[in-house]
């Protein structure tokens, strides 16, 4: 490579996708990985993120509405994530 040259930098990866849920009652901005799923909440009773097992596909289960996920997610990790 020559000096001054310019260097493309890319992030491709066919195990991280971007989903976002928006609805009445709240919203999920949610990254998703492999192993671990990384949810940002934005809901009346709660504003942060959530660390959560991708296989447990809390957001589906919960009929895609963010204080249902929230409610599956304290069922499912009672002890914080």
């Amino acid at each position: 490579m020559a000096v001054g040259e310019p260097v493309a930098r890319r992030w491709i990866s066919e195990h991280h996708t971007v989903k976002v849920l928006c609805e009445p009652q709240g919203a999920i901005v949610a990254f998703t990985m492999k192993r671990y799923s990384y949810l940002f909440f934005v809901t009346r009773a709660f504003v942060g993120f959530k660390r959560i097992i991708t296989a447990d596909r809390i957001v589906a289960r919960a009929g895609y509405s963010a204080p249902a996920s929230l409610r599956l997610i304290a069922e499912l990790y009672p002890n914080g994530n």
